[in-house]
């Protein structure tokens, strides 16, 4: 008799569902830092793939496909109903928050002259990669998307429901859609700056 919350085995005999869920990420994935935390509704697939620093969170509803390679830098914030998929590499530095709802796709289907369709013959359909990078201290607002390629310069904030095509500045202030450079953010003070790099070690990565 099946165990509440059982999933079936997929060919290779290997668990499809709860085992890439919450904590149980743990067992697969390639590294985890000291005090991160999967919440209990969080995926991770391709775990192997996947580096994750210290005191980072992955929330509720998050979907995240490894990849060619995913790494997650120390006290980032991955917020509900998040996407990070696509097939290619993902990289997040540190202190970065990603809001709810945002997509992060580091692939995307050829349009022109191609049909736009999984699981069809091989020469009728095409996959763009583009490998994504959001550098340390970036923030990106609820319900946007990052499209294949796209460096997100440190410091820089994207606003909510915005689109992002190309790379954008450090420091910069990017909205809309496709997103435009509005202003520059005021970096933290050099006061501000030392109380955080005393706080914790923040010279050892992976």
């Amino acid at each position: 008799m099946k165990k509440p919350f059982d999933v079936p085995n997929n060919q290779n005999g290997e668990l499809t569902g709860l085992d890439m869920m919450g904590d149980n990420i743990r067992n697969d994935i390639k590294y985890c830092g000291e005090n991160v935390v999967f919440y209990p509704l969080a995926k991770l697939v391709r775990g192997k793939n996947a580096m994750v620093d210290d005191y980072s969170r992955i929330l509720d509803y998050t979907f995240i496909d490894a990849g060619k390679s995913l790494k997650i830098g120390k006290h980032c914030m991955i917020t509900w109903h998040t996407i990070i998929e696509g097939g290619a590499s993902t990289t997040i530095g540190d202190r970065v928050f990603i809001g709810p709802g945002t997509k992060i796709l580091t692939s995307t289907y050829a349009l022109h002259g191609f049909f736009s369709a999984e699981f069809i013959p091989d020469g009728t359909h095409e996959i763009m990669y583009g490998d994504i990078e959001i550098e340390t201290d970036a923030y990106v607002g609820a319900n946007c998307t990052v499209m294949p390629g796209v460096k997100i310069g440190e410091g820089a904030v994207v606003g909510a429901n915005s689109l992002v095509t190309k790379d954008l500045e450090p420091w910069g202030i990017y909205v809309g859609s496709p997103c435009k450079k509005i202003g520059e953010r005021k970096k933290p003070s050099n006061e501000i700056r030392k109380k955080l790099m005393e706080s914790f070690d923040w010279s050892k990565h992976f």
